[in-house]
């Protein structure tokens, strides 16, 4: 199933997406970036496809030939920002003491 990257809504997931397609919740791109399967926050130009073109505005529409539609596990859940390593160290920490509490609670 695919979802917008922006709120979550799901789509019918197509092999060819329409280049214009807009989202019925909140009317951002289809074809955006960040919505292929490609797009890589930490990558160089921010896409694994060595092939593709640079693209200025990754959350509008764009041209790419080598778009395809990245399919979402969990549309309801809310999109979280990735964290940078150290963040999600930290966070990681901070989970595994917040369970330890709980386990050794009276």
């Amino acid at each position: 199933m695919a979802a917008c990257y922006k709120c979550g809504e799901p789509f019918l997931e197509e092999n060819d997406v329409p280049k214009d397609a807009v989202c019925k919740r909140c009317s951002s791109w289809v074809h955006a970036c960040a919505n292929c399967v490609h797009y890589d926050e930490y990558a160089h130009n921010k896409c694994r496809e060595p092939k593709a073109a640079f693209v200025f505005d990754r959350l509008g529409k764009n041209e790419c030939a080598f778009f395809k539609v990245k399919r979402v596990i969990k549309p309801d859940r809310e999109q979280q920002k990735k964290l940078s390593p150290r963040a999600e160290q930290a966070d990681r920490e901070g989970r595994a003491r917040e369970g330890l509490e709980n386990l050794f609670k009276k």
